[in-house]
């Protein structure tokens, strides 16, 4: 089976997993010790190994059905939390509660003290269906249209400790809402019932299907039938039974309902349903309508009964101490009877409080740390768990939203009904692209280095119906945020037209703008001091009257802060940036060595140094073909070899030797007083340095680093291909661009190897690393990878490397991408690129191949030229089975010219074996099409050998 996850787990189903947790925790094994995928099953039993913590800890996540949670209970999880854990109680999403930081020791004491006050965790990870949850108050509000809470237990009943539903292909959340208020997060679950009155006055639920968040996110699809409450369980079981039946179990990536439902279509699940249920269910075409505005779960509401309220209390970002909890179990007992509620808010409400105690409570709660009065900044902000416990957050974000929340009430910023969500990886657990702003977790290069930022959406939510939120800033640096959400913020209230909400405002304005990356310098604030007791606010213009001590606005004067930029690299300090001769300090000569190159900046412009004859030369750092940097090239004889594919240079005057036409300038240096100082801004022969688009496009390239990264899946993708997914989700190889190569470095019969292989993923996603491999029957390395290497072993990587990038800020032309055999994995990784960033760049893909099974990537490439007319997609097979309907025979530069719109309009990335390359670059030329409008990445039949 291609899926190593349906491999482990046809081997040994989740449930069986719990005799060898007990063994483990007997004799607390060390986590590194025990099976990998034995760690996984364990999610089956609701605890999740936490790789980020040491010593080594679990996360528990308790189900609560309906949200419901009793007062015996809650004091439960907060004893547990406080004796095993770190004393913390998170509240999902999903309306469970987490507790973090347990020993492995103490699992089974943990589950055997939830089973005693009829609490689970089973069941709430991985494959399975999780939390079902309606709306937190239910069977609690005088409007109600029906109280859903049996309805949730009862479709919970159905797949817990059911074999056959703890064996999805993967994971299902279910919603049923019983009032005609539909929040925009019911749009993105696997199966949603929505209540509605139908024309005769009868309740009865409208159904969506296949939602989801994530990685793809894409909202749920209107099921056209209205089902009764007494049908919802069957409804469910029959979509539960298809999606067994018919779910792809082949691709992770393509594994959620969603999925299936777009192969066979709503019809598909209609038909299903007719076939599968005993009774026909009534048709509905008129589709739910989303609510106005977000649910209100903080602050007093009154229950059916009008002397009992139900309190709602503000818990900021979902985080409690275990006293929280506790206190709050007390509090329920004692003002009421003992019934508490989580909210899919991150929030907790207690229920049944007669109208004489409702001081009482809230004073109590106040006492606790956790209000009844609406905070907007805290009522409108979402963070999931974050770096701190989660394996595969690339970013944290509950230090980073109270940060954040700090910044902004600073600020005097309000936020009416506009929501900020954080999730710290594209997985969206905190459902950031449903947010009026949604903020997704990623690293981003900056001056000083790797830091924390994330990718900005704006127009999530509801605008009219319910949306996925744009793209609007790409990493922007996290201490850049209060003040980017600061400007789009009050650029709404000032701009907008009546009546138009946020998200509408900016979905408007988002069709037109372009997305861009932030830099160092974007979003930078102001700092004004209070001279009169030296209060310090951030912002474009000082105060109307100082917060402190209610001075008035002259008293402020802005704080000018100093360049640190220096133009040299010398730690003595006594040298002047630009010396009045033109020279300008570079590095100090200890730093040079003989055969070898140095890469130095001056000037915001990067030189190569060399040391040949005992004299020191400087030319262009990057070859005028990719971009490579020369200084990391093979020095020999003055020859200078270009690391990435091999051109040669005279080090000493810049002049190309192979190929010919191809030089780099020369700067005169001088090395006095034991340091180098290059006369920059002109070469030798006079050229004024400025930099072309295409280099100032190459100096951006992030610095390869290397890292070891832990193999997730490998994935079968045709003959002899395998595709090696890894985690990168600590950021540890920086992606920027698609098109780039990484090198894989491993050790074979006690030799160390190094091979080179271009990934195929999106930098979009920098979460994980794809490297799609053609196993080499001669070759060493690609070998070994297929024979020896699995889910669970880790690569060392070193990259990301090469120029054969396609760039969106540089490159605006509608692409032209060449390739064949193998060489179709940097173009599949500019599609993806383009895909996931929204960018409706037109596409022109040609692709030859031998045979069917030689065909990587067919079936995703259909999808794209189905879904976007502006992505065309032709294959070539050369030998092609009688059953192919394609194009047959070898790529050929004559057929792709004639099919080629406007040749001289468009950029071209190539990708093959050389001859083809070289002809078709030439008729390309010969065409009027720019030089610099032609890339190419030339493999040669010889590296075969190597591999």
């Amino acid at each position: 089976m291609g899926n190593p996850v349906e491999a482990w787990k046809a081997e040994k189903h989740g449930f069986d997993v719990w005799s060898n947790v007990l063994s483990y925790a007997a004799a607390r094994t060390p986590m590194n010790d025990i099976d990998s995928a034995d760690l996984e099953r364990m999610k089956w039993h609701g605890f999740f190994y936490r790789k980020r913590e040491k010593p080594q800890r679990y996360m528990n996540r308790i189900r609560l059905p309906a949200s419901e949670l009793n007062a015996k209970q809650a004091k439960e999880i907060a004893y547990l939390a406080y004796e095993f854990g770190h004393g913390i109680i998170d509240i999902t999403t999903r309306a469970n509660v987490q507790v973090q930081g347990l020993p492995l020791e103490n699992i089974p004491e943990i589950a055997s003290r939830l089973e005693r006050v009829e609490l689970s965790s089973k069941q709430t990870g991985h494959d399975n269906i999780r939390n079902v949850f309606g709306h937190p108050f239910s069977g609690l509000m005088p409007d109600e249209l029906v109280d859903t809470r049996q309805l949730c237990h009862d479709v919970t009943a159905l797949f817990m400790g059911s074999r056959d539903y703890a064996d999805l292909p993967r994971k299902m959340n279910v919603c049923i809402n019983g009032v005609s208020s539909h929040n925009a997060h019911l749009w993105t679950q696997d199966i949603s019932f929505l209540a509605n009155r139908d024309e005769q006055g009868r309740v009865m639920f409208h159904v969506l299907i296949g939602g989801t968040q994530g990685q793809n996110p894409h909202l749920a699809r209107h099921l056209p039938v209205f089902v009764a409450a007494e049908q919802v369980v069957d409804v469910t079981r029959a979509i539960l039974d298809l999606f067994r039946a018919k779910g792809s179990r082949e691709k992770r990536n393509k594994a959620r309902f969603r999925f299936l439902v777009e192969e066979i279509g709503v019809s598909g699940v209609l038909q299903w349903l007719e076939e599968t249920l005993p009774y026909p269910l009534e048709p509905c075409l008129r589709e739910p309508v989303p609510a106005a505005s977000n649910d209100e779960l903080v602050g007093w509401f009154r229950q059916r009964d009008a002397n009992l309220w139900t309190m709602g209390l503000s818990v900021p970002l979902g985080r409690m101490s275990w006293r929280q909890l506790e206190g709050l179990a007390v509090l329920a007992k004692r003002w009421g009877d003992g019934q508490l509620r989580t909210t899919h808010e991150q929030g907790i409400a207690v229920a049944n409080i007669p109208n004489g105690f409702k001081d009482a409570a809230a004073t109590d709660a106040a006492a606790l740390g956790l209000s009844v009065q609406v905070d907007p900044l805290e009522q409108n902000t979402m963070a999931c768990t974050g770096t701190q416990f989660c394996n595969i957050a690339v970013t944290e974000t509950k230090g980073h939203m109270f940060q954040l929340i700090e910044n902004l009430r600073r600020r005097a910023l309000k936020l009416h009904g506009i929501r900020i969500h954080m999730s710290g990886c594209p997985s969206s657990c905190a459902q950031h692209f449903t947010a009026d702003i949604g903020l997704k977790g990623v690293r981003v290069r900056r001056l000083l280095g790797t830091r924390e930022g994330f990718d900005v959406f704006l127009g999530g939510g509801i605008a009219g119906r319910v949306h996925m939120g744009l793209p609007y800033k790409l990493g922007v640096d996290v201490d850049q945020l209060p003040t980017l959400i600061e400007e789009v913020v009050t650029e709404y209230y000032t701009r907008h037209r009546a009546g138009q909400s946020f998200s509408a405002y900016w979905r408007e304005k988002l069709q037109t703008q372009d997305v861009s990356k932030a830099s160092d310098g974007d979003y930078q604030t102001a700092t004004w001091i209070c001279e009169s007791c030296e209060f310090l606010h951030l912002g474009e213009d000082p105060p109307i009257f100082c917060p402190s001590c209610a001075g008035l606005r002259r008293n402020f004067a802005r704080i000018e802060e100093e360049s640190t930029e220096q133009n040299e690299s010398s730690s003595d300090g006594d040298e002047a940036p630009i010396r009045a001769d033109g020279f300008v300090f570079a590095a100090n000569d200890t730093d040079l060595v003989a055969a070898q190159g140095l890469t130095v900046s001056v000037a915001e412009r990067d030189y190569a140094l060399f040391r040949i004859d005992d004299k020191v030369h400087a030319i262009d750092s990057e070859c005028p073909h990719e971009g490579a940097p020369l200084a990391d090239g093979e020095i020999n004889a003055g020859v200078v070899t270009c690391p990435w594919h091999g051109w040669t240079f005279n080090a000493c005057n810049g002049c190309s030797i192979d190929p010919t036409g191809s030089d780099v300038r020369r700067y005169e240096t001088q090395v006095e007083n034991g340091k180098i100082f290059i006369r920059a801004g002109k070469s030798l022969s006079g050229q004024t340095t400025e930099l072309e688009p295409s280099q100032a496009s190459r100096t951006s390239l992030a610095r390869p680093s290397e890292a070891g990264l832990t193999v997730v899946e490998v994935l079968d993708e045709g003959a002899d291909v395998k595709t090696f997914r890894m985690d990168n989700s600590g950021g540890k190889v920086s992606l920027d661009l698609p098109g780039r190569f990484v090198n894989v470095c491993v050790t074979v019969d006690g030799e160390k190897m190094k091979r080179s292989f271009t990934v195929s993923s999106s930098p979009s996603r920098p979460e994980q690393i794809d490297l799609t491999i053609k196993l080499n029957p001669l070759g060493v390395v690609s070998r070994h990878l297929f024979e020896s290497v699995s889910a669970g072993d880790e690569l060392v990587i070193n990259g990301p490397h090469g120029g054969f990038v396609f760039n969106p800020d540089r490159h605006s032309e509608p692409l032209v991408l060449v390739s064949a055999g193998s060489g179709i994995t940097p173009m599949i990784s500019i599609v993806r690129f383009l895909v996931d960033r929204g960018l409706d760049v037109p596409v022109q893909f040609f692709y030859g191949a031998r045979s069917e099974e030689d065909n990587l990537f067919g079936e995703q490439c259909e999808t794209w030229r189905r879904a976007r007319d502006s992505f065309r997609y032709e294959v070539s097979l050369s030998a092609g089975s009688e059953a192919w309907r394609g194009s047959r025979g070898r790529l050929s530069t004559e057929s792709i010219l004639q099919q080629v719109e406007r040749v001289g309009e468009n950029r071209y990335f190539l990708c093959g074996p050389n001859d083809f390359m070289s002809e078709f670059d030439s008729a390309l030329q010969q065409a009027g099409v720019p030089a610099s409008h032609i890339h190419t990445e030339q493999f040669h039949a010889e590296s075969l050998t190597t591999s």
